[in-house]
């Protein structure tokens, strides 16, 4: 896997010396496709609204992107722009999987149209089987919880909406 790795790592960095825009590779076991991106300009609290998942990522200048993706991999689901509603969002800290209650069996921490105080617990975020707590920032009501309980989640990714 390190081979491939530093293999993908040196393709992207000529991808980039040489101003080409696109590659495929193929082997009998390992394929690969690398195409140049433009960095999204829909930015939320300084944060990319989707941002690729690379497997390895080379340096590459501050106007482009490589985005990598090896086919034998499942694709991942693409990410629709949620509509914008007024309000504070409240971010995840963490990568991890999102949990709207402490137990499977037990009710969800808040819901829509629930009121909260700044401290108040709104859901759990495991992160390498440590659950994570993740607390309001500001007291008011939730407005749109932005999640599905045990969707994987970015940092930085709006759980959800308080107004």
């Amino acid at each position: 896997m390190k081979d491939k790795i530093k293999f993908i790592e040196e393709l992207a960095k000529s991808m980039n010396e040489n101003k080409i825009e696109a590659v495929k590779y193929e082997d009998s076991n390992f394929e690969i496709s690398l195409t140049k991106k433009r960095k999204e300009r829909n930015v939320i609290l300084g944060r990319a609204l989707s941002q690729p998942q690379p497997l390895a990522q080379a340096p590459v200048s501050t106007e482009e992107e490589v985005k990598i993706e090896e086919t034998t991999a499942p694709a991942e689901p693409k990410e629709v722009a949620p509509e914008e509603i007024s309000g504070t969002k409240i971010t995840s800290p963490m990568v991890g999987t999102f949990y709207t209650s402490p137990s499977p069996t037990a009710a969800p921490f808040v819901k829509e149209g629930d009121s909260v105080k700044e401290g108040q617990t709104l859901c759990i975020v495991e992160a390498m089987k440590l659950m994570n707590e993740v607390k309001s920032t500001v007291s008011g009501k939730i407005k749109k919880v932005l999640v599905k309980d045990k969707d994987s989640i970015k940092k930085g990714q709006a759980l959800f909406i308080v107004e």
